[in-house]
């Protein structure tokens, strides 16, 4: 190849990147004309670029809006990027699965959304799609509330924003459907340490998830487990349920150098079968 033609590819490659940096800072969405003057483009380029990213999954169209967001394939990538999170949340999840007989998962946020990046137990029937690099809406999950309840306050009020300006989906009836109302919820999840979706995401299944924090506090991704609705109808064994997922969250944060607030049961979590 001459250095015309390697100055082309790189111009295109250089070209695409910037494309999906640009779906970085909120809002999450972006259409053509909006991703053409903030790079700098014409709209033919940045619908050649845009389509082609889509076919390799990078970028995904809302029919509706035809607007564009991040696809799968990157959340995919940014699963696989994280192997120090993964090793350390590794034994824990796997602790955390056999203590409750429930798959558990471990998600971090990621354009907007809660990406799955581990998790441990059987595929159940009614999950048969929730498997690493599977994204997760924030309102709707315990592991996207629990991201954007601790999350920092420029970005949750951003996350907010977007989702009042783009509308909360019901996934379900039981479905968050308001800015106003996910706020108070969000601050309830901090008050109590967790977050729980009782069938707001998928009809019969309710999932309970606890922050994981980096070795300075912050949190950097949430554990959770998901369960049928009826295992948790009862609250003694729902708070239980709560109990040992916020000791598995406790450990991961211990092992990845956090040291204030967790708690000697978290610290020596070896699961109870």
């Amino acid at each position: 190849m001459n250095s015309d033609g390697r100055t082309t590819v790189l111009r295109s490659v250089r070209r695409a990147l910037d494309l999906l940096r640009s779906f970085e800072p909120p809002p999450h969405n972006r259409g053509i004309s909006e991703l053409a003057r903030e790079l700098g483009l014409s709209k033919g380029t940045v619908h050649l670029l845009a389509g082609v990213l889509e076919e390799e999954g990078f970028l995904e169209r809302d029919p509706a809006s035809r607007r564009y967001r991040l696809g799968p394939a990157v959340f995919r990538l940014a699963a696989a990027a994280e192997p120090d999170l993964r090793l350390a949340a590794r034994e824990p999840l796997h602790l955390l699965y056999t203590d409750t007989s429930f798959p558990a998962y471990l998600a971090i946020l990621v354009g907007g959304r809660a990406v799955v990046v581990e998790r441990a137990g059987p595929t159940l029937s009614f999950l048969a799609a929730l498997d690493v690099g599977t994204p997760l809406p924030l309102h709707s999950s315990a592991l996207g509330k629990a991201l954007l309840a601790w999350a920092p306050p420029a970005v949750r009020e951003a996350a907010l924003a977007e989702l009042g300006s783009s509308g909360l989906s019901a996934m379900t009836p039981s479905t968050i459907t308001s800015v106003a109302a996910l706020e108070a919820e969000l601050g309830r999840v901090r008050e109590v340490g967790s977050a729980w979706d009782r069938e707001e995401s998928l009809p019969g299944v309710a999932c309970v998830a606890a922050p994981v924090r980096g070795p300075s506090g912050e949190v950097i991704a949430a554990v959770a487990v998901a369960a049928p609705a009826e295992a948790v109808t009862d609250e003694t064994h729902a708070g239980s349920l709560e109990g040992v997922v916020r000791r598995a969250a406790g450990a991961i944060s211990q092992r990845l150098g956090y040291r204030k607030g967790v708690d000697a049961g978290a610290v020596s979590y070896q699961g109870s079968r």
